[in-house]
């Protein structure tokens, strides 16, 4: 016979979930997130793994970075976990901590490739026939640059 594996809590236990779900939690995440100034001039991209307590209330306690990226991404990161709520659990008196971990990804936007333009006014050559136009308004020519980067 094979043996059954222990859960860690029992069936009864209700576990403290995010109001909407992993689908809301991650886009209270996407809006809330403010990439910070240095990380954005170096172009630091990854990912800031943090792991945390859920107390039968609902309120985070004892966030850590476990998978740091840079300082500033990982207090960003530990300011967002701290601002989550969760929804209170009902366990019939049994007070609850749950233990869990969250990813939150820095990614920047590609950056467009950027393009020189550059105008110059040049005189035009002078044709024969440029005496017998009643004006003279191909004196002038544009020649125009354009180099990427």
């Amino acid at each position: 016979m094979k043996e059954e594996k222990k859960r860690k809590t029992p069936n009864f236990l209700e576990k403290p979930l995010y109001p909407g779900g992993a689908k809301a939690l991650r886009e209270f995440v996407s809006s809330h997130l403010q990439y910070p100034q240095d990380a954005m001039e170096q172009r630091v991209e990854g990912v800031v793994t943090i792991a945390y307590q859920v107390n039968d209330d609902g309120f985070v306690e004892n966030p850590t970075v476990v998978k740091s990226l840079s300082p500033s991404c990982d207090e960003e990161a530990l300011r967002l976990v701290r601002m989550l709520r969760y929804n209170k659990a009902r366990n019939r008196g049994v007070r609850l901590k749950v233990n869990t971990k969250l990813n939150i990804n820095f990614h920047l936007a590609p950056t467009p490739p950027r393009k020189t333009i550059s105008y110059t006014l040049q005189p035009a050559p002078k044709s024969k026939d440029a005496k017998k136009s009643p004006k003279n308004s191909g004196d002038y020519g544009y020649s125009i640059t354009i180099r990427k980067e």
